[in-house]
């Protein structure tokens, strides 16, 4: 795989890249989610052990993940404009994030 740092590319495809970000994202927190209720079940006997390093690597996903929320808010905007404040992208982001839990929740 090669990564270009060419600028004449990037905003073409610069949605492409907030839409991977924001996946992996999701990904990243699904998984650790995932990860906790394997914890929970290992926590039991004689697979304590297994139960304490699961929470170990659920930690370090979820560092990843909050990595990859703050690359979405560093990466090209995709309706902002690219001068938009942090303010304004992390507020756009937390109402994405909430709209869908919504939908998750219906």
């Amino acid at each position: 795989m090669t990564v270009t740092t060419d600028h004449t590319t990037l905003p073409a495809d610069e949605r492409a890249v907030r839409q991977d970000i924001d996946q992996l994202h999701a990904e990243a927190l699904d998984l650790a989610r995932r990860m906790k209720e394997l914890a929970l079940v290992l926590d039991h006997g004689d697979y304590s052990a297994a139960g304490g390093r699961v929470r170990t690597a659920v930690a370090h996903i979820w560092r990843a993940a909050e990595d990859l929320h703050s690359a979405f808010h560093t990466a090209p905007p995709r309706c902002a404009g690219p001068d938009a404040s942090m303010s304004r992208l992390c507020g756009r982001r937390m109402r994405y994030l909430a709209a869908r839990v919504a939908r998750r929740a219906e």
